[in-house]
């Protein structure tokens, strides 16, 4: 008997220059090769698990897994890059739905999409390995397909997608049993009766126990994650950031790799969005006091009144840019400009930006919230230096400054490299 991971298939992407993982079942020792490496492993209780060398970019290759009695040849194989592609339904979201057309790319680009549960989700493409293409839109992350070519493209290497995202999932849903088992914000008391939490596949640990531990440990570069949607509701948002360094924590442990990187997507605009901002908050604290955690901003490319914004493009492009730059280290301008300081001087409050040393720029009239210590609000007027902003309201003594802190208003202020601000709200300080 000879069984191998789902993953392990025809037209598989293989993460180059690491270790490789290679698991299934088997009564017998097993046999790995691949271009002339060749590893062997014992069989212990019916499973086995070969660690191959780290090989550079290239292909095709032909891996043999085999024990004294079975032989599997798994064709047309790649090394190259590969990332897990995860959260709700952005990140799900199929190229048709978005109407817009792939970039041309000359490298192997390859997606795989594990299977579902419930029939009504499934699509052609699942449990293969398929080209990342427009004849396969219908089934296909849009926002990963094109992150996939971005990196493609601009590391001259083949790339795979781990396709595993689900629409209207929770953190709850992604976390290992013990961390849902010891944390209070996965309790029924605490989640309620929240339209998200009712659904079946969002009890504690369900994704991670139907998806995430069978995809673990194939070998990826890192993760890129859009979700938080569904957790913007009372209590659970104001702890987004604590809850989702939890699951971090639990995939890098499933993985084996404490400094696997993150890259998340900040929520964009929406007018039914209700805590959204408190989220995007979330998502920057988690980015800050988080370990080898990312985000990009996309709060210029939201649609008022679609909770799936269609450009996707946007998306994927940002999330490819702030890989290039965290993860391989290319010297390009990728982190969004942030707030990080207010100091009220003659009633006028002087925001000093991280990540805008080459200064800042508007493409439309930008919209500040002057909030004075009895907490009236009024809007702000305002003055860009460089990479500082000076807001005022005539005869109001700032005490906070907000900064398209609601759920529907669009960011039109950007870096020079063209990446826009997070909204935020900021208690000022006296020099």
């Amino acid at each position: 008997m000879l069984k191998l991971n789902y993953l392990f298939c025809d037209h598989m992407i293989l993460q180059r220059d690491k270790e490789i993982s290679v698991w299934g079942e088997s009564d017998l020792p097993v046999c790995v090769s691949i271009d002339g490496i060749t590893v062997s492993a014992d069989a212990c209780d019916g499973k086995f698990l070969v660690k191959l060398p780290a090989h550079k970019a290239g292909g095709p290759y032909t891996l043999v897994i085999e024990n004294a009695n079975d032989s599997i040849a798994i064709n047309d194989v790649y090394f190259g890059e590969v990332f897990l592609a995860s959260g709700q339904s952005n990140m799900y979201m199929t190229l048709v739905e978005t109407n817009q057309t792939l970039e041309e790319c000359d490298k192997v680009v390859r997606i795989f999409t594990p299977d579902r549960e419930w029939e009504y989700d499934r699509r052609q493409m699942d449990m293969c390995w398929a080209d990342i293409c427009m004849e396969n839109k219908e089934s296909i992350s849009a926002v990963a397909s094109h992150f996939a070519i971005n990196i493609a493209k601009n590391l001259d290497v083949p790339v795979g997608i781990l396709s595993c995202a689900q629409g209207a999932s929770c953190v709850c849903s992604w976390v290992a049993p013990e961390t849902a088992e010891s944390e209070y914000m996965f309790t029924k008391e605490v989640k309620g009766d929240s339209w998200a939490f009712t659904l079946p596949f969002n009890q504690n640990s369900f994704h991670y126990n139907q998806w995430l531990i069978h995809v673990a440990p194939y070998t990826i570069r890192g993760v890129i994650w859009y979700q938080g949607e569904s957790d913007a509701v009372s209590i659970i948002c104001d702890n987004y950031a604590r809850i989702f360094g939890l699951m971090v924590d639990d995939w890098r442990k499933l993985w084996n790799d404490p400094d696997l990187p993150f890259i998340t997507v900040q929520l964009p605009t929406f007018c039914d969005g209700g805590l959204w901002p408190v989220i995007r908050d979330q998502q920057v604290k988690a980015m800050l006091e988080g370990h080898n955690i990312g985000m990009i901003t996309i709060g210029d490319v939201g649609e008022l009144n679609d909770i799936h914004p269609k450009d996707k493009i946007t998306v994927g492009n940002r999330l490819a840019v702030y890989a290039r730059g965290m993860i391989y280290g290319e010297d390009i301008q990728y982190k969004s400009p942030l707030c990080e300081s207010a100091t009220v001087a003659d009633g006028v409050a002087v925001l000093k930006f991280s990540n805008a040393e080459n200064g800042l720029y508007e493409t439309e009239p930008l919209a500040f919230t002057v909030i004075s210590k009895d907490g009236a609000e009024v809007a702000g007027n305002y003055e860009i230096n460089g990479d500082t902003i000076r807001v005022w309201a005539d005869g109001v003594e700032p005490c906070e400054v907000a900064f398209c802190y609601d759920a529907s208003t669009p960011v039109h202020l950007y870096s020079s490299a063209g990446i826009p601000a997070s909204s935020f709200k900021i208690a000022c300080k006296g020099e």
